[in-house]
């Protein structure tokens, strides 16, 4: 991997439904460069799903982290269900307290206990422990695996109020498994013509609907370590911690959870030992805060796209 493949993923993680022609001319490559490379890096498994981030609370669902302690003898077994689980979405082998993390997603708090039953049920002679939280928000900055820090804006615009229907539904469901088909793609599916796709594309950009299009990556081929560290706050500083955090060179990410005290956020560094560094950094400028635990993410087998039970 070179400068250019990451030039070209930078560009991917803020827009990966961009045309070929127009980042080959943004880049200054030929599209035949460009696209052999972008194939060249899905076949190097580097990039792992060219991803569409989807308000799945205007779906009428709501999610939940939840970490998993197993015994080892059926971990293969347990991958593989979660890798095919239609209700589950991001799933990563970790090193520290737990063994597993990935989200569930329901249309209830009922109903993710019935998902988590189903997970339960299969596996209970094996699951050690296991931690349920719900999900209020996330923060994804997968531009800082390439040091690039993006601007907070704070421009609003208008959110267009757009009804979705069935074949909205369809559109949401095949962007979510890969966000760069085109519209003539879609229009073979959907059974509309493909300018009909791009205005129904546009209004569910337009309406919040589609958030944003991005790819996910697996960040130990390119050199990286990603950490998970859950640090309790002052409730006074959670504002203050969270725009800090965003604006942290190696935070990757953030999420934010429902009735706890704690945030959860993602720290990228190319060396294990430069983690300590940036925690006795982070701690320094919140003394409040403390730090309570830290897991290695050793793989991550799913990407972070909704799963299939939001489009039923």
């Amino acid at each position: 991997m070179d400068k250019l493949d990451s030039k070209i993923m930078l560009e991917l993680i803020n827009n990966s439904r961009i045309p070929l022609t127009v980042l080959a001319k943004k880049l200054k490559v030929s599209r035949e460069v460009l696209n052999y490379r972008i194939n060249n890096l899905k076949k190097e498994k580097i990039i792992i799903d060219f991803t569409t981030e989807i308000d799945i609370k205007k779906l009428g669902f709501i999610d939940a982290a939840v970490f998993i302690k197993t015994k080892a003898k059926r971990n293969l077994e347990f991958k593989e269900f979660l890798s095919s689980c239609g209700f589950v979405s991001w799933v990563a082998e970790l090193s520290g307290i737990w063994n597993f993390g990935l989200s569930i997603y329901g249309k209830s708090n009922e109903d993710l206990d019935e998902k988590l039953l189903i997970i339960y049920n299969k596996f209970k002679e094996d699951i050690i422990d296991h931690r349920v939280i719900l999900h209020k928000r996330s923060y994804f900055f997968y531009e800082k695996y390439f040091d690039y820090l993006q601007k907070i804006g704070n421009i609003k615009t208008p959110v267009l109020q757009y009804k979705i229907d069935k074949k909205d539904k369809i559109i949401l469901k095949e962007l979510a498994k890969n966000s760069r088909l085109d519209s003539v793609q879609l229009s073979k599916i959907v059974k509309l013509t493909p300018p009909a796709i791009s205005q129904r594309i546009k209004n569910l950009e337009n309406s919040n609907f589609i958030q944003k299009y991005s790819i996910f990556i697996d960040v130990s081929k390119i050199g990286l370590f990603q950490y998970s560290l859950f640090t309790n706050y002052n409730i006074s500083d959670k504002n203050r911690l969270i725009a800090y955090l965003s604006q942290h060179p190696k935070v990757s990410f953030i999420a934010d959870y429902i009735g706890n005290a704690f945030l959860e956020f993602g720290l990228v560094v190319k060396d294990p030992y430069n983690l300590r560094v940036i925690l006795q950094e982070i701690e320094e400028s919140f003394p409040e805060n403390k730090t309570i635990e830290v897991s290695l993410f050793q793989k991550e087998l799913v990407s972070v796209g909704p799963p299939a039970c939001i489009f039923e």
